[in-house]
């Protein structure tokens, strides 16, 4: 049943409007505040924190947990399935990445640097991602955007399999809780949940590395995964990790922009053309690895049954 819950969110999920999105992570930040006040009353620091962080865990995962024994076994595990597609479906970025990537590009190809950077901000940038003036533009996107493929995807198509909705849910709380920290919060509390996520990411990178490797260049690829592969340092950036091994996947396959005879093209015009094909190979790259993880997963699904 995961993998048609799976291809079924994922069609929602193609399918769905942007502007047209009624999975609002808003709440999360609503009912984050509320349980940060219950607790507020609590004078010991550790302890407040601890018990913000057990209702904030707590009740969603104690509430599906219940729904799903609740509706276990009825209609013929149609209630079920509709649940799983719920959870997936919020867990889900609701922005096709193919169509983030499109809109980016189009900005970078016409030239609109202050409209790059505007959607980079709008669409990749947040709490945990901020926007650095320092990077090249392009390096920035490609690694942003793989990063975000990667947690609101392949971390999620990771977990689902392995623990099912409760996984999904443990996932997308963790994410959100360090989306939505303040800047005067407690650093264990911070520290804390940077671990948990460094946990929930530590197989899911190292198996889109592999993947990676059977999509691209296996030999420089496959070299780069094996140097890392034991190695767990909670400080590690995810993002720029991931993205040298795309960059190592993608070495010797991306082939340099000709330049145009009947256009009087400036070395800044053949560099972006020449970026923007980097780029447009990046997200075939992404695209390329979702297919060979659903190919996989929909293989353990009937050797499973």
């Amino acid at each position: 049943m995961k993998f048609l819950v799976i291809l079924i969110s994922l069609i929602i999920n193609y399918l769905w409007l942007k502007d047209f999105d009624r999975f609002d992570d808003a709440w999360f930040f609503r009912f984050r505040k509320r349980m940060e006040e219950a607790v507020a009353s609590i004078d010991a620091g550790q302890l407040r924190w601890i018990a913000g962080l057990g209702l904030i865990y707590g009740i969603p995962l104690v509430s599906l947990g219940l729904l799903l024994w609740f509706i276990d076994g009825t209609a013929l595990g149609l209630p079920t399935m509709l649940v799983h597609i719920l959870v997936l479906l919020i867990a889900f970025d609701r922005t096709q990445p193919g169509q983030m990537a499109k809109e980016f590009l189009q900005y970078w190809q016409a030239g609109d640097q202050d409209a790059c950077i505007e959607h980079l901000k709008e669409t990749l940038c947040g709490n945990s991602r901020h926007w650095d003036p320092d990077k090249s533009l392009s390096e920035q996107f490609s690694e942003l955007f793989v990063y975000r493929f990667f947690e609101r995807m392949f971390v999620m198509f990771f977990w689902y399999m392995l623990a099912g909705p409760l996984g999904i849910l443990f996932a997308y709380v963790s994410y959100q809780l360090r989306d939505s920290h303040q800047q005067d919060q407690n650093a264990e509390e911070v520290s804390f949940i940077e671990l948990l996520i460094a946990i929930l990411e530590w197989l899911p990178v190292r198996l889109l590395a592999l993947t990676f490797s059977l999509a691209g260049n296996f030999v420089r690829c496959f070299e780069s995964f094996k140097a890392a592969l034991w190695t767990f340092d909670r400080q590690a950036n995810t993002a720029e990790m991931l993205y040298a091994y795309a960059r190592c996947a993608l070495s010797g396959v991306i082939g340099l922009v000709e330049p145009d005879p009947e256009a009087e093209e400036t070395a800044e015009e053949l560099e972006r053309r020449q970026q923007a094909r980097e780029m447009e190979a990046l997200v075939a790259l992404m695209e390329r690895s979702q297919a060979i993880w659903l190919v996989l997963l929909a293989l353990l699904t009937i050797f499973a049954l």
